[in-house]
This record gives C-alpha cells, structure tokens and sequence, in this order.
C-alpha cells in the first residue's frame, strides 16, 4: 500500500475511533466500510453510493 494510502487509514481509523465514542453507528460502518475497501485495494464505496460518474472524474 502507498504512503497515500497508510495516511488515509490512519486518518479513518482516527475518526473510528470519535464516531465510536459518539456511538454513531450509522457514521461506524460507513467508515468500516471504507477502511475495508482500501485495505483490499477496492475503490471507495462511499465514492460509489454517492457520486455519480461525472463528480467522481
């Protein structure tokens, strides 16, 4: 994984870590979600769910 990639999970797992001090679940699995994503290498799922082609190019 590129540097990019560790400075992006590290900033995710950081707001994991609000989001379950808060007990937003909702903001929890999302993030989950996307810590999951990258680590796999796979694009982001909340790119997908909520842009559409032109915004995300």
């Amino acid at each position: 994984m590129s540097t990019d990639g560790d400075e992006q999970l590290s900033r995710l797992r950081t707001v994991l870590e609000v989001a379950r001090r808060n007990g937003n679940q909702l903001f929890i699995e999302n993030i989950e979600r996307e810590i999951n994503a990258i680590e796999k290498g796979d694009p982001s799922p909340i790119v997908e769910q909520y842009l559409d082609e032109a915004e995300r190019g």
